[in-house]
């Protein structure tokens, strides 16, 4: 059942770009069409605010002032944009702010809870500066995310002995690659920590994240073993790239960054996301080049298979915890060995 919700909708002039829809409520009885060519805005109605054709006000006090742009180019490629205090969400992934992300048709926009847009169309912004009206309600809260962090190994000796501009470029490469398949199993990269890469998976306490999460760490692995020969991508001679990874699940407060005109990227609070950049540290030749905390085991290990690598104490935790090694899918019917016996 969709919660009623007041739309404002001015429809704009026929633009350059080929006629596309989002969609409120799809299939629902009180499904509502708002068109759009060129470029749409998604924000927070207000009594005082003056309507501009182009903008789809929401009365919602949890939505921003200027939420989210969508933009479409003349061939019909669509781009969406989160510039919001609270987050926008592409079929369930949050958007990093202020980057744009390709929005493709039947592809799903969330603005708040349960208000949420279907891109329709044939097919794939106007950012004036205005004083924002009311406060938007702060509707970041505790949410359970699998964190995924992978460290390129050696990264100080590379920095001291490898050729600075060519390090430099194959970094580059290589974390645009990792981040496109990051994107592919529905994850949001954060940043990028010099060597690391730190990305998360949000969910809920039953756990599909971590199963999400497991799929996306070992393909991350499986294209960094490929790129390591691939000289178009790691194109530093005498220095192989090895990677380690580290996947950590627990409850953490995601929150965006920035003053009011301009969100710079998220924050990211929790022992989850501590625990990740530590467990990444225990990884080696003997562990396997993915180790996960138990949680997270817990959660996927009905999808894929795990060795008990025993008792662990990550720096700066107080005590130790059980660690694992993430081996591959299938399901878990047998003993993988290690220090626990069975997986």
């Amino acid at each position: 059942m969709s919660t009623t919700r007041r739309y404002r909708y001015l429809a704009p002039s026929a633009g350059a770009a080929p006629a596309k829809f989002i969609v409120a409520h799809l299939g629902a009885g009180d499904e509502q069409q708002f068109c759009f060519y060129d470029t749409l805005e998604i924000g927070r109605y207000e009594a005082s605010r003056t309507e501009l054709p182009g903008q789809l006000l929401i009365d919602d006090p949890t939505v921003s002032f200027r939420h989210c742009l969508i933009a479409q180019t003349p061939a019909g490629r669509c781009t969406v944009r989160d510039v919001s205090r609270n987050g926008t969400r592409l079929d369930g992934r949050r958007l990093v702010p202020n980057v744009e992300s390709s929005l493709a048709v039947g592809q799903t926009i969330e603005v708040a809870p349960g208000c949420s847009f279907v891109l329709l169309g044939d097919t794939a912004p106007a950012d004036t500066a205005r004083d924002e009206g009311g406060r938007t309600i702060e509707a970041a809260g505790v949410t359970i995310a699998t964190v995924l962090v992978g460290d390129i190994r050696d990264y100080t000796v590379l920095v001291r002995q490898a050729p600075a501009m060519e390090l430099q470029r194959s970094v580059g490469r290589l974390f645009e690659r990792l981040t496109e398949e990051v994107v592919r199993y529905d994850g949001t990269v954060k940043e990028y920590q010099g060597d690391a890469v730190f990305a998360f998976w949000e969910g809920t306490p039953e756990g599909e994240q971590a199963a999400k999460a497991c799929a996306a760490a070992l393909a991350l692995n499986r294209l960094a073993v490929q790129l390591a020969d691939d000289r178009a991508t790691w194109d530093v001679p005498g220095f192989p790239l090895r990677m380690e990874w580290a996947l950590a699940t627990g409850p953490v407060i995601i929150d965006s960054i920035g003053g009011t005109r301009r969100r710079a990227g998220l924050s990211m609070v929790g022992e989850a996301v501590v625990l990740a950049f530590r467990l990444e540290k225990l990884a080696t030749e003997a562990t396997g080049p993915i180790v996960t905390c138990a949680v997270t085991r817990r959660m996927a290990g009905h999808a894929f298979r795990f060795r008990d690598l025993g008792e662990m104490q990550a720096k700066g935790f107080d005590r130790a915890d059980r660690v694992f090694a993430l081996l591959g899918d299938g399901l878990e019917s047998r003993t993988d060995g290690g220090p626990g016996g069975r997986s």
